[in-house]
């Protein structure tokens, strides 16, 4: 009897493996490489079509839209030798860059980072569609935004970090909490002078949150006397800098960038600045074809207010989508302007357009004024706890409990009145009190 492997069945099974180890070592063959990944586009080659991407997220947040490639760029460390290739490349193309275009920021030029090459990469391949949305965005708001700054002292550059904040988008909002045109947090944008309530949110107002902004860069400049520190500590805070420059005792950022005492997203943040001015400043050498958006342009006529209406009731009356009026006025987080009183606020002002501002004197007197306190009365009824009223209401059980002192919360009584501590709104009379 014949061993196996002497019959046709054992060519046949030699055969099979031989197939599969061939195979196998072909899609080893095929993985792309670093350099396949983060290369430099090509200038010559700029085509004006937008490529196809993902989805824009509706709601856009820097800190999740680049996971993916701060990972595939900068996490993997099996990679040395071909990263280090590829950064030599890269600086190699980055001098080739210098010569074709004005690379500068704050009067200094543009240090040839290979993470900045990878992010202009980025933006001009994969991220192609987001970043043209940002572009025709940020093409109504540039005149506006940039005038603040200078007139703040700030360099005209410093717009393009709203850009990789937001995409100027007014309503973004990020999982740390970060809202905004410029993604303040709320103590932050509190201590600079923004209103952050239940009735408005400045954060998302791009004029006063640039300004808040503006000065908020300037004291960080006062602090780390470099602007590319200064802009690691708006991103990551002052503290953590700090550590970072007294572990590495260094006060060069790029020193800090290539440290473990950043985390990924801020030693990514100045590199994404720089190639966000660099793409925009040059969209045409890059393939990029913009046209600005008439209805992202904010209007420049305000008109204001001495007393609380509704937005809806000013759009009916002004002739106008009240989806347009509450676009103009991003700030606005209940559709209802913020209450007045002698105290805190005499007056608000909103914007509309020049058209309409004229129209205001006749409209005032037909709105419905509204009476707005700061407490609101529950009727207990069956079945209610404490637990459930506040989950109404959308408060914590501790703000209803603080509201009401002697409330025994586990016996609620039909018909007793609780306070809860949200705005009550009833509506008055049609004519405004002139002021």
């Amino acid at each position: 009897m014949l061993p196996i492997w002497s019959t046709g069945l054992g060519h046949f099974f030699i055969s099979i493996i031989a197939i599969f180890l061939v195979a196998c070592q072909s899609a080893q063959d095929v993985k792309p490489t670093i350099n396949e990944i983060s290369s430099t586009p090509d200038l010559s080659d700029a085509r004006p079509e937008v490529e196809a991407d993902q989805p824009i997220q509706p709601r856009f947040c820097n800190d999740d839209i680049y996971t993916q490639h701060i990972r595939n760029e900068f996490s993997s460390q099996n990679h040395t030798n071909s990263r280090e290739a590829s950064e030599l490349a890269n600086e190699e193309s980055f001098k080739v860059l210098r010569y074709q275009l004005p690379l500068e920021f704050s009067g200094a030029p543009i240090t040839p980072s290979p993470r900045v090459l990878s992010w202009i990469s980025y933006f001009t391949g994969r991220g192609r569609s987001d970043f043209l949305l940002w572009l025709v965005r940020s093409a109504s708001y540039r005149e506006p935004v940039t005038k603040l700054l200078k007139d703040e002292g700030l360099p005209p550059e410093f717009f393009f970090l709203a850009m990789i904040e937001s995409g100027f988008s007014n309503y973004a909002f990020s999982h740390a909490k970060a809202s905004g045109t410029w993604q303040f947090m709320k103590p932050t944008a509190e201590h600079y002078g923004l209103q952050v309530n239940y009735w408005i949110d400045e954060r998302r107002d791009p004029s006063k949150s640039t300004l808040a902004a503006a000065r908020y860069l300037k004291d960080l400049y006062s602090q780390f006397g470099d602007w590319y520190l200064a802009l690691a500590a708006y991103n990551a805070g002052p503290t953590r800098v700090i550590k970072a420059m007294k572990a590495m005792k260094s006060r060069d950022y790029w020193v800090l960038a290539r440290s473990p005492y950043l985390r990924p997203e801020t030693k990514d943040y100045v590199p994404k600045l720089l190639a966000a001015l660099i793409v925009a400043s040059h969209a045409s050498t890059y393939g990029f074809e913009v046209v600005a958006d008439i209805r992202n342009k904010a209007p420049t006529a305000t008109i204001e207010l001495y007393n609380s209406y509704r937005m809806a009731d000013i759009a009916h009356k002004l002739g106008v989508p009240e989806e347009d009026l509450l676009k103009w006025n991003p700030e606005m987080m209940q559709g209802i302007t913020p209450p007045i009183n002698p105290v805190r606020r005499k007056v608000y002002t909103i914007r509309v357009p020049k058209s309409l501002e004229s129209h205001w004197a006749n409209v005032e007197p037909e709105l419905e004024r509204l009476t707005i306190s700061d407490i609101l009365i529950h009727r207990v009824k069956r079945g209610d706890t404490v637990a459930s009223i506040a989950r109404r209401y959308k408060i914590t059980v501790k703000k209803i409990l603080e509201t009401n002192p002697n409330l025994n919360a586990k016996r609620l009584k039909l018909g007793q009145s609780l306070n809860v501590p949200i705005p009550s709104i009833q509506g008055g009379s049609m004519q405004a009190r002139n002021p």
